[in-house]
């Protein structure tokens, strides 16, 4: 059957509809998502578009519902996501009762995956109908100079000019082919010999003519020549064999299309320089569509820091818009938002803003559609019962996020070294201002960036110790000016350092303990405040930063001062703080606050160091004595999971793995346990089962459940046992621990299985910090939590977007409480998603924060039908007000029948 796209909406029409007919609690899709779905089916036939809806809606649902529609119409279709999203767009397509997809991370992992699986089950079948999951990293081979690389790497070329050449030549070993071909590498060889059948007639003369070009490879040989040409032209040419190989698709839809926007320089399939990001390079090089192929772009920020950021994704889905038409309605609209925020109170500007709203939301619209969380009915209902003020007139009602100012005097405090050493670094950034990038080019990394990152708690304390001074040019070298502006500078870096060091000589000589003046950071202190003030209320909290340092320390800060709380009242610990000098050194300083802040009542109310310390010891000795009781019950368990045709029956016997399996088990046995029961308590037999029970289902079949079906054989087995391996090497939290962090080195399955612990109720980790580029996109951490702390600042309010939108999700704890909270009449305080955002007033960090904000008025006035930022609302006359929000831009579709 020959694909077409009549049949791909009449496909999708009917999907829409048998969803619609079902009893509410049977439904796949709700309302907007039918909508969403019913405009696709007019608008893909002509042109490709943009799903934009908002961060948390249900996109990947949509988009798995066309890709649906597009296999029974008979045609193929790719999906282009991160790596870590692969496991969730598996999740969705089995919900619609879709095949499995083929998923494609890089080269190097498809040609591993040949070994232990068959041609079938992983190789594309461009003849066939199906659906491939591409990673936004896959990409032509990579080869350095300098190394002998792997023959996969370079060979590819050469094995497909073999292919090309008569039988008579490839039968023949005296050939080039014939020699190749008679020991190939096997699954570079076979990639050939399939990518080969698809070139027929003309374009294999075209093909071997640029095949020619390059150097052959040869497998004992000099290949410096080859390797030199498949860094510069021949990257191209690789890139179009491996597209040959993957075949063409009537659909492609990229998942975080926002990502490595931009144009690919190059012309044709000619050979010549080559630019571009991995992502561009995949989406418009190397995946091939044909004439009739649309595309699907997903996102839920189509605009980050600039309006005309809307026409490169609408570019990237290859939609019609007229790019001239497009330039102008956004200029227009920039420029009138920009106009009115300033004299929001003058007719003619706010007459304006409203027409060229309108006119952007027209031009738009037949390639956009976005569904925002203020137009879920709960949302509507919420934001009706809430009083009028500031989060009813909101664009989310349902959020309350709020500045959490770090103040000089009541945070710093006037005794505080910390003062001198973050009053001289912001000295020293307006002593340097109005100097250039050359006037600084050999001022030594320290100086650069000190005032920038100090305030963000990133500037170690090497700082101080280090011997490179800020050197003065001589007279004559620069003008006065400039050398006026170094000298001053210099002045206040010498400042900054005399600061770092009293800090140091500040902390008190302590044996078998080290003392980490970073670990009280002003910024440190503030967010540890904040945020046990939400956990000791039962609350789970996810902060995000940028800076990994000050992020170890906030877990470890916080880590220690939940370890002392439980030492306080005998509680078991099971982080073994006494043990690690740098986390006794934070627990010394830490026992001192406490006591200030009246939080410790019982063993530690009173004592010295060595008492805390024997407190620590014999609290974690009891719950080491508790997880010996437990150890001896998962035992059984284990070896019947390790049995298990389902899970793990059929690899072989690794004692190593099963003693992991059983810390992690006794781990989530104690973790509800202790938080659920007194010390006093016995974990009973049935309470046991029912936990390991859980655990199955919670963390094993989730993670072992990405790898393959049901039907698991051995081979697929061996598969599970080392994905297991994967994650249990990785994670070093066999022990329930208070605060977790994710940071970029954090494995996959470790992202999958903190996931699943930070959603589930009641359990550890009760922090969870996440680096901004790790834990902001494809994980859901909303089941549990609703607080959101942003540690450090961003220039990007779309990452701040996509921040809160880990938690402000279908399905969520505030979802819950809401419509607990409606259903019980509106009573008393109505919960928020809260988010709190650390903002350290007077130095580099406010002003990060201030840019941020500005950029946030033009973000909210094309995403979220805010078109005044929010201070001046106020002033804007009674009358205008209904005006200005019908004028909103929308691309809400219209309601299915």
């Amino acid at each position: 059957m020959s694909f077409s796209w009549a049949r791909a909406a009449s496909a999708l029409r009917k999907r829409v509809a048998e969803d619609a007919a079902r009893p509410r609690e049977e439904q796949h899709l709700d309302d907007g998502q039918r909508a969403s779905l019913t405009w696709m089916t007019e608008r893909l036939p002509q042109s490709g578009v943009v799903l934009a809806d908002e961060v948390g809606t249900g996109k990947t649902r949509i988009a798995c519902a066309v890709v649906h529609a597009v296999l029974e119409a008979g045609g193929r279709a790719a999906v282009v996501v991160p790596h870590g999203l692969m496991h969730q767009w598996q999740h969705e397509a089995r919900m619609l009762g879709m095949p499995y997809a083929k998923t494609f991370t890089s080269v190097r992992d498809f040609i591993e995956d040949a070994k232990s699986k068959t041609w079938e089950e992983i190789a594309p079948a461009p003849g066939a109908t199906e659906w491939l999951l591409v990673s936004h990293g896959f990409r032509a081979p990579q080869v350095r100079q300098g190394r002998r690389p792997a023959e996969w790497r370079v060979a590819l070329p050469s094995y497909v000019r073999a292919e090309l050449t008569a039988q008579a030549t490839r039968d023949d070993r005296r050939t080039f082919a014939g020699r190749l071909l008679d020991d190939p590498h096997v699954t570079t060889g076979r990639i050939a010999s399939e990518l080969v059948r698809q070139v027929r007639g003309q374009d294999r003369v075209k093909l071997r003519e640029r095949l020619d070009q390059l150097p052959p490879y040869r497998r004992d040989g000099d290949n410096r020549k080859l390797i030199e040409a498949l860094k510069d032209d021949g990257r191209l040419l690789v890139e179009d064999l491996l597209g040959l190989w993957l075949g063409e698709f009537d659909l492609l839809v990229i998942d975080e299309a926002h990502k490595s926007r931009g144009e690919v320089d190059v012309e044709g399939t000619a050979m010549g320089a080559v630019s571009g990001t991995v992502l561009a390079r995949l989406v418009d090089v190397l995946l091939k569509q044909p004439e009739s192929g649309q595309r699907l772009c997903l996102t839920a920020t189509p605009m980050e820091l600039k309006l005309s950021q809307w026409l490169e994704l609408l570019e990237r889905a290859r939609s019609e818009i007229d790019r001239e038409r497009g330039n102008q309605v956004i200029e227009r609209l920039h420029d009138a938002a920009g106009r009115a925020a300033v004299a929001p109170d003058e007719d003619s500007r706010l007459d304006e803003l409203c027409a060229a709203a309108r006119d952007f939301a027209e031009t738009l619209a037949p390639y956009v559609t976005r569904r925002r969380r203020n137009e879920d009915p709960l949302v509507q209902g919420f934001r009706e019962k809430l009083p009028a003020g500031r989060l009813r007139d909101a664009p989310h009602p349902h959020r309350n996020v709020l500045p959490l100012r770090i103040g000089w005097a009541e945070t710093v405090g006037e005794r505080s070294p910390w003062l001198d050493v973050l009053f001289a670094a912001e000295c020293m950034s307006q002593s340097a201002r109005g100097l250039t990038l050359k006037d600084t080019a050999d001022w030594p990394r320290a100086v650069r960036d000190a005032y920038t990152k100090l305030s963000a708690g990133h500037v170690s304390i090497d700082l101080s110790e280090t011997e490179e001074p800020l050197h003065i040019p001589e007279p004559g070298v620069v003008d006065d000016h400039t050398r006026g502006k170094i000298a001053r500078t210099a002045y206040w870096y010498r400042r900054l350092r005399v600061g770092r060091k009293r800090v140091l000589e500040g902390l008190p000589p302590v044996n078998g303990a080290e003392l980490d003046p970073d670990a009280e950071h002003p910024r440190i202190l503030a967010a540890v405040k904040e945020i046990e003030g939400w956990t000791l209320n039962r609350e789970k909290v996810l902060v995000f930063g940028v800076f990994l340092r000050p992020l170890r320390l906030l877990r470890d800060v916080l880590n220690v001062r939940h370890a002392l709380r439980a030492a306080d009242a005998s509680r078991p610990i099971a982080h073994d703080v006494h043990t690690d000098s740098a986390l006794l050194g934070i627990a010394l300083r830490q026992l001192e606050r406490l006591r200030a802040e009246r939080a410790l009542s019982g063993r530690l109310a009173m004592g010295n160091g060595a008492e805390m310390r024997r407190a620590l010891t014999d609290c974690h000795n009891d719950y080491k004595r508790l997880r010996r009781q437990v150890r001896e019950r998962a035992k059984k368990p284990v070896v019947a999971w390790c049995t298990d045709p389902t899970l793990l029956g059929g690899a072989p016997v690794d004692r190593e793995l099963e003693g992991a399996l059983e810390d992690h088990l006794v781990s989530f046995v104690l973790d509800d346990f202790l938080a659920t029961t007194s010390e006093s308590d016995e974990v009973t037999h049935e309470r046991f089962d029912a936990l390991a029970a859980e655990f199955v289902e919670e963390r094993l079949r989730p993670l072992l459940g990405e790898l393959d079906n049901e039907d698991v054989d051995e081979e697929q087995a061996v598969l599970r046992h080392e994905a297991l391996r994967a994650l249990l090497e990785d994670d070093n939290g066999r022990q329930s621990v208070h605060a977790r962090l994710l940071e970029g080195d954090t494995r996959w399955q470790t992202r999958r299985y903190l996931q699943a612990a930070f959603n589930r109720p009641g359990a550890s980790p009760w922090v969870l910090i996440a680096q901004s580029q790790v834990g902001r996109e494809g994980l859901n951490l909303h089941e549990s939590c609703r607080v959101v702390v942003q540690f450090h600042a961003e220039w990007n309010p779309a990452v701040l977007e996509q921040q809160i939108g880990r938690v402000d999700r279908k399905g969520s704890l505030w979802e819950q409480r809401a419509q607990t909270w409606l259903a019980e009449g509106a009573q008393g305080e109505p919960p928020f998603i809260e988010v709190r955002q650390l903002i350290f007033e007077g130095t580099y960090d406010a002003f990060q924060w201030d840019r941020v904000m500005r950029r946030q008025h033009f973000f909210d006035a094309s995403l979220f039908g805010s078109l005044l930022p929010a201070g001046a609302w106020e002033r804007v006359p009674e009358g205008r007000l209904r005006e200005l929000l019908a004028a909103a831009p929308s691309f809400r579709p219209p309601r299915s029948k």
